[in-house]
């Protein structure tokens, strides 16, 4: 592997990346697969999604909030106005997961609900892009912001899958790889900027420079307010989906899993300014992921629970929602 072809990733991702707008590859083609798109690699992945529901539904949550630690990410968030309380972040994450979740266990062919699913996010940032940039010059969604979105989601699986309880063997990660270079592709990321590669080697590499460069520098020196506002929303919306989402073992882990000094073990300064709720929680969260789900039947309990809540608690009935925002708030279908 070359170091220097390595090292020109990140150079490219925080200057042309920051730079190139999402919605210029948008506008000029319609949405269509890869020429490099390898169907059985695509099926085998969303295998292996069947095999770790639980843990690959619950690693996007850790990824989107750091992504919030990104101002260009946060700015147009607080734009759209529609994560700005408990109960806009309720439904615009409840959606987001019943899209991704869709990706993982549809088909994708022309015409399919989550092919129209797809057509609608890239649309939906394209159209948020150009109206970003209307209002406030510079104010875009870049490539680099999809680069750090498509890595909320595979990201922290290929790096840290131990943290995660993924089961997994390197066909399955390989695979998985795959399936986020295709999803990359389909929602207007080039391939130049695309964290995920045709090998592991490169891809991980890649990962590991968005972590470490990009992703742990924004949590460790630039969360502010804002931040900490947002993140806040979305966790307490979250709480409806997942009653194990507390906001500050949530963050820690999540700080813990970006490799931010300060944060690996579950004690020192920072965890000790965690309450004894939120230090309970946080165990509970390392115990889920580092214990019962290397468990078969465990994991197996839990992966279940992911599909009900999926396909049954979110659009049909999700009672604790339902409670606290009425049953026309509480239902969210795409």
């Amino acid at each position: 592997m070359n170091p220097k072809v390595d090292k020109d990733y990140c150079k490219t991702l925080q200057s042309e990346g920051v730079s190139t707008s999402i919605d210029g590859v948008t506008d000029s083609q319609s949405l269509h697969l890869p020429e490099w798109y390898d169907e059985a690699k695509f099926k085998h992945a969303q295998n292996f999604y069947r095999r770790n529901a639980y843990a690959l539904v619950v690693v996007a949550l850790y990824g989107l909030v750091a992504s919030m630690a990104l101002p260009s990410i946060l700015s147009v968030l607080m734009f759209t106005k529609r994560s700005s309380s408990v109960l806009t972040a309720y439904r615009r994450y409840m959606a987001t997961i019943l899209h991704f979740v869709g990706w993982y266990t549809e088909e994708l062919k022309p015409g399919t609900k989550y092919w129209k699913s797809l057509e609608f996010v890239r649309r939906a940032h394209s159209t948020t892009s150009r109206r970003a940039n209307s209002k406030s010059p510079g104010m875009i969604i870049s490539q680099r912001d999809m680069v750090i979105v498509q890595f909320s989601f595979v990201g922290y699986v290929v790096l840290s899958p131990r943290m995660l309880g993924i089961q997994y063997n390197t066909e399955d990660m390989e695979a998985f790889v795959h399936f986020w270079r295709v999803m990359g592709y389909m929602l207007g990321i080039e391939d130049r900027f695309n964290v995920c590669t045709a090998d592991l080697p490169s891809t991980r590499n890649r990962m590991q420079q968005v972590r470490d460069l990009v992703i742990q520098p924004g949590l460790a020196t630039t969360v502010g307010e804002d931040f900490r506002r947002m993140t806040r929303y979305m966790l307490d919306g979250m709480w409806y989906f997942n009653v194990f989402v507390n906001p500050d073992a949530t963050l820690y882990f999540t700080y813990r899993l970006s490799g931010v000094p300060g944060y690996k073990d579950l004690s020192g300064k920072n965890y000790e300014k965690l309450s004894l709720y939120s230090r309970m929680m946080l165990r509970v969260l390392v115990a889920i992921h580092e214990v019962s789900l290397g468990v078969a039947v465990l994991r197996w309990l839990q992966n279940s629970l992911v599909y009900v809540l999926v396909n049954y608690g979110i659009q049909y009935f999700p009672v604790l929602a339902i409670i606290r925002f009425g049953f026309k708030n509480a239902i969210v279908r795409i």
